[in-house]
């Protein structure tokens, strides 16, 4: 089946938001260590140990999660994993726009590529619920 053109929308709408999060990560990647290193600093041995690995890998556990509802998404016509994405991002938008009316939303270029990628993410996902990917993601009726 050819892809409609909603989900070649969201896929690229989806993938720029993903590199907006790997840019922003990549720059911020000096403030997160030294929060880090702050972090391990103040706490008991045992629990130094773990910190410094727990980001990382939460990090590209995160990102893995991204790419793994895109693939679902955009190659497989998952509904579950539609839902699953619909689910995450409008908890991203709420995230933020939580933060930002109450003044604690990351200030600077890490706040700007943030916004940025939720804003796409959202922008997404609403193509996913376009007429055309019913059939797509097995949702068109049966005759």
């Amino acid at each position: 089946m050819d892809r409609p053109a909603s989900i070649v929308t969201f896929e690229r709408l989806y993938l720029g938001a993903l590199a907006l999060g790997v840019i922003n990560t990549v720059l911020s990647w000096s403030k997160t260590e030294a929060l880090m290193a702050t972090q391990t600093a103040q706490a008991p041995p045992e629990a130094a140990q773990i910190i410094g690995w727990v980001v990382p890998l939460a990090t590209v556990i995160g990102f893995g999660i991204i790419l793994l509802l895109w693939y679902f998404i955009a190659r497989r016509g998952a509904a579950v994993a539609k839902w699953i994405a619909t689910i995450l991002v409008v908890a991203a938008v709420g995230f933020m726009a939580a933060g930002l009316s109450a003044g604690t939303y990351r200030p600077g270029l890490g706040g700007i590529l943030g916004v940025a990628g939720n804003l796409l993410q959202a922008v997404s996902i609403w193509f996913l619920f376009r007429p055309d990917t019913k059939n797509w993601f097995g949702e068109g009726s049966v005759a």
